[in-house]
């Protein structure tokens, strides 16, 4: 789960009944509003900085991950090395930044033995105005979102692991992925 403007309440829900079949993984704000996240990703330093406490009072268990080790000390998470480099990484010990969280917590969710994957609030674009589904970060937060970059780098992930991902984000930059409803995913018992 990403923070993009097309997931609503009524996604979460629609999650919910089957968040057993899945390890759900959730990056940045989403542990605000999916109490049923199994891993929670954030990159950013200034991210931490503001909300670190505030996840660590709410979701005391909550499985934590970073790339800043600095917050990994601070917050006691996580922590998972990166380089700026095409392709998701395959190498154990290091995550691919590719410029934003959904990024990472995907190579993050590949590293952790995940071999397939559905995305949700992954559209990369603004929508009616609003780049996430809360609207805009606090003003300590906010930075402009080069999203033509961010979907670059979604497009030089391998092609057999491309293969494995399944875009349920309706109105989503990322048409490089197969694209779903999410209702025909939730119901395929494939999965």
């Amino acid at each position: 789960m990403a923070s993009g403007p097309s997931l609503t309440e009524k996604v979460i829900e629609q999650i919910r009944p089957h968040k057993d079949r899945f390890i759900i993984f959730g990056c940045n704000d989403i542990y605000k509003v999916v109490d049923y996240l199994d891993v929670h990703y954030a990159c950013d330093t200034a991210w931490w900085n503001m909300w670190g406490e505030h996840i660590k009072k709410l979701r005391p268990s909550l499985e934590s991950w970073t790339q800043c080790k600095p917050s990994s000390e601070k917050y006691k998470i996580n922590h998972v090395q990166g380089q700026h480099k095409p392709k998701l990484s395959i190498n154990q010990n290091e995550i691919h930044y590719g410029s934003n969280s959904g990024y990472q917590q995907l190579n993050l969710a590949f590293l952790m033995g995940c071999s397939r994957f559905i995305l949700v609030g992954y559209n990369m674009k603004k929508i009616n105005n609003k780049s996430h589904y809360f609207g805009d970060h606090p003003k300590e937060l906010k930075r402009n979102s080069p999203y033509p970059r961010f979907v670059s780098a979604f497009a030089t992930i391998q092609p057999e692991i491309r293969e494995l991902i399944i875009n349920c984000t309706p109105d989503s930059a990322l048409t490089m992925f197969e694209q779903k409803p999410l209702e025909e995913i939730l119901n395929d018992v494939i999965y």
